[in-house]
């Protein structure tokens, strides 16, 4: 999905994908890196016990980001 979002970097504000796992983050963060992303976070989310992590990362600069135009 990482590989696949860098295709249309401009097409999207956020691309985000569902890690249940946190031993595989660290792996994730080296795959984006490896693309050029401007900005990554990971937001967690707890239900009782469970923790799942959603990972969203972006393409565009801060500047691109506030431009986006949401109407669209």
């Amino acid at each position: 999905m990482i590989f696949e979002s860098a295709k249309y970097p401009l097409q999207c504000l956020w691309f985000t994908t569902l890690v249940s796992k946190k031993e595989n983050i660290a792996s994730l963060y080296k795959t984006l890196n490896k693309v050029n992303i401007v900005e990554v976070k990971t937001i967690e989310m707890a239900q009782g016990q469970k923790t799942s992590r959603i990972l969203a990362w972006t393409f565009l600069s801060e500047a691109q980001q506030k431009a986006w135009d949401f109407k669209s």
